[in-house]
């Protein structure tokens, strides 16, 4: 059906009217503009309650006559019609916008009435010379499944060769790294990134068998622990050849890389005059900073820490530390949030639900949240994140739980990689059994994207 409005032809005709008055004018030179391109759009609809509309970004994709949101609108969103606002290059940009909806509906547009927004496709903007036009392929997009499924699936059972009686996985040089204490030894396997990773043994030389295997760190191009018994810190360039490293104090913990800092900055609690303080160093601990005094009950052994490095937030920029035991070996039951500034680490401690427990607990950042994973009252693992970088926690809907088959855990590996995948490696079973087992989620936007 093709129809045409009545005022888009009187526009038209006004404006050819309004050329011939020119040309019987005094300037005989006066020339309409040629450019019938759009260069802004934005919608609204009284029936959007949410209010999304107005904060719907589009691409204006010139060169191959596109306008589209590369930002899904969420899934169920639905409106019937809406109002649209093209700009051009001038106050008079067009002489005649024509839309076609489907199905095989194209008709003049007076640039004020609500269209039928989920049947638009088309966009043809004449510039005011009433000549010269261009066609754009319209796209609002809207998620067709729910995007925040998180979707879950066993990549391999005991992939470990040998006995294990406790492990930790770390991501170095795009490459996954378990090291593992078998009876006396600490033993390591490596492989590549892999939705089929292929396991091959680390022939290791160098390492304690008594370095802490949930001190492990990665920063810049070194790898780092502790060594319980000494309390010395070792260095890995590969993950294979591992080497003391003189420092200055005795360090209690590696709490990770600094957010934003440059590689090699890492935050560490150390002694110094019998306290326990922070402290920062740099260029492979050749030199440490001190700083502020640790509160007693922060943990220094035994606790899960994330780096925050918002997208969206430079000011969110964290180092977080759940579980754990503190100097004087009790267990801390809190998530704490540091972050520093200037000389100073300043922290807090984090609400969290009173049902669960923090001990093995495991924290990761994915998808701009910190998450993590910890026991219920009941002994099973729950899923939280945080809307607002720490300070309130929420249980994750049942589009993000956990699966069925997932055996419950504390003191898992959890990793995200650059491809928005999260990996969980292994744990302790409530029987108190070494898992060997590797899981892997991904949210159902990032498939969709």
């Amino acid at each position: 059906m093709i129809s045409k409005y009545f005022l888009g032809a009187s526009v038209l005709i006004a404006n050819l009217l309004l050329f011939t008055s020119c040309l019987n004018s005094s300037d005989n030179n006066m020339e309409y503009p040629t450019d019938p391109q759009i260069y802004a759009i934005s919608i609204a609809s009284k029936t959007d309650t949410t209010n999304l509309l107005p904060g719907v970004v589009f691409t204006i994709d010139q060169v191959n006559g596109k306008l589209y949101n590369r930002e899904p609108l969420p899934y169920g969103f639905h409106v019937d019609s809406a109002m649209l606002k093209l700009t051009g290059s001038t106050s008079l940009a067009f002489s005649m916008i024509e839309l076609t909806l489907d199905p095989d509906s194209t008709y003049a547009w007076n640039a004020s009435d609500s269209i039928a927004i989920p049947r638009l496709r088309k966009i043809k903007t004449t510039a005011p010379d009433g000549v010269t036009s261009k066609n754009y392929d319209f796209q609002l997009n809207i998620y067709q499944e729910d995007p925040y499924i998180l979707i879950w699936e066993k990549i391999a059972g005991n992939y470990l060769g040998s006995s294990v009686e406790s492990q930790t996985t770390i991501i170095y040089n795009n490459r996954f790294y378990t090291y593992y204490r078998s009876g006396e030894e600490i033993k390591a396997d490596s492989t590549a990134i892999s939705d089929t990773p292929k396991w091959g043994k680390v022939d290791l030389s160098g390492i304690p068998h008594t370095l802490r295997l949930s001190s492990f760190i990665t920063s810049g191009n070194l790898i780092y622990a502790l060594d319980a018994a000494t309390g010395a810190v070792y260095q890995s360039p590969d993950g294979s050849d591992w080497s003391a490293v003189q420092t200055e104090y005795e360090v209690k913990a590696l709490y990770g890389e600094l957010p934003f800092a440059d590689p090699g900055n890492i935050l560490l609690a150390v002694t110094h005059d019998e306290k326990v303080k922070f402290a920062r160093t740099n260029n492979g601990f050749s030199n440490i900073v001190l700083m502020n005094d640790l509160p007693d009950n922060m943990p220094i052994t035994d606790f899960s820490a994330m780096k925050v490095e918002s997208r969206t937030s430079y000011a969110s920029k964290f180092i977080f530390l759940s579980g754990g035991n503190t100097s004087d070996n009790a267990f801390s039951n809190n998530i704490w949030i540091l972050q520093e500034d200037g000389d100073v680490i300043k922290y807090i401690s984090s609400k969290r639900p009173e049902e669960v427990n923090l001990k093995g607990s495991s924290l990761f950042f994915y998808d701009d949240k910190p998450y993590l994973i910890a026991r219920s009252s009941d002994g099973k693992n729950i899923l939280m994140y945080s809307d607002n970088y720490g300070v309130d926690w929420i249980k994750a809907e049942e589009n993000q739980s956990l699966p069925a088959d997932f055996t419950a855990r504390t003191n898992t590996s959890v990793i995200t990689d650059a491809d928005n995948n999260i990996w969980i490696f292994g744990g302790i079973s409530s029987s108190n059994t070494q898992l060997v087992d590797i899981w892997k989620g991904r949210l159902n936007k990032f498939a969709l994207n």
